[in-house]
């Protein structure tokens, strides 16, 4: 294995290892292509180099938000010895996570039992800062106002152009395990979106949870464009988000994705989503903070793109 060398990054000074082993090992659901390379101990840190193949885009070329704060709880699993579920993910999105560009992400333990914190850091600046909880499922508090948009039939698809190949919403999404649920509302600002998890999208009956934060986030994000276009801004972007977990979300049951938007603040959206078995239970629950941009991010180092992720 490679002794790791440092270079200095460009911020919260942070030495980022060089010379990590290449990605060759599956980080989640092995069809989603997302890859990590052998774990290195350094500086009180566990590195490891990373790779996001395109195709899991949220806007074009760039790591689907709830993906890119997914990645955490995969690589806090990496270490972790205890193998408690997933109680909750609490993820700060700071700058786009480019496709098919190498990045690296760190992990290590905090001083509490079974939380962790991660970070992803490419071309020399941090990108996604999260907290991992894996200290086991608790029941959530009721949620009647998420829980009611998933009786009775869907709505409708409303597919959006917005996003056009994103891996989650978008109707020219080219990944193999694209979920291909586009919005569908009740409301300008409430969502019930049907979804039946693919058999490939986690293991032992189980959907991954960084596929249930993917799939969370952009019902989230389509209760606040409305508001945000009327402002005059052309899209949202997943600025952070809490994510708790009550129940597992089990592949190929019938679900719906709820949403709805909470409260708006200049660029800034709050909304909520939810995934809801057909019992009315909820399953887990995430809580976004969007950023209303008037543009997209649209290559890689371009000067004036918006500094983060999503949809």
């Amino acid at each position: 294995m490679p002794s790791p060398g440092a270079d200095a990054a460009e911020s919260v000074g942070v030495r980022i290892p060089t010379g990590l082993p290449e990605p060759d090992r599956a980080l989640g659901p092995e069809g989603l292509g997302l890859r990590h390379g052998e774990p290195v101990d350094l500086d009180g840190w566990t590195w490891m180099s990373m790779f996001a193949p395109s195709g899991l885009d949220g806007p074009p070329g760039v790591l689907q938000g709830g993906l890119a704060a997914g990645l955490a709880v995969e690589l806090a699993r990496t270490v972790d010895r205890h193998g408690a579920p997933l109680h909750a993910l609490t993820s700060r999105l700071e700058a786009p996570t480019w496709l098919g560009s190498p990045f690296v992400g760190r992990v290590r333990p905090t001083s509490t039992a079974g939380w962790y914190e991660v970070e992803t850091w490419q071309d020399g600046r941090r990108v996604v800062a999260s907290t991992v909880e894996l200290t086991g499922q608790d029941p959530l508090q009721a949620l009647p106002d998420l829980v009611a948009l998933a009786q009775g039939p869907p709505p409708p698809p409303a597919p959006d152009p917005t996003y056009p190949s994103c891996f989650v919403c978008g109707a020219g999404a080219t990944h193999p395990l694209a979920l291909h649920t586009p919005p569908a509302y009740v409301a300008a600002d409430r969502l019930s979106v049907p979804w039946i998890p693919d058999e490939r999208l986690g293991e032992d009956g189980r959907v991954a949870e960084l596929v249930v934060a993917a799939a969370l986030d952009c019902p989230s994000a389509w209760a606040t464009i409305a508001a945000a276009r009327e402002a005059g801004h052309v899209a949202v972007l997943l600025g952070s988000l809490r994510m708790q977990v009550a129940g597992d979300v089990e592949l190929l049951d019938p679900l719906r994705v709820t949403a709805r938007m909470d409260a708006v603040d200049g660029r800034k959206m709050r909304a909520r989503s939810a995934v809801v078995d057909t019992d009315g239970r909820v399953l887990a629950v995430f809580d976004a903070l969007h950023l209303a941009v008037r543009s997209l991010p649209v290559s890689i180092g371009s000067g004036g793109a918006p500094e983060h992720s999503g949809p």
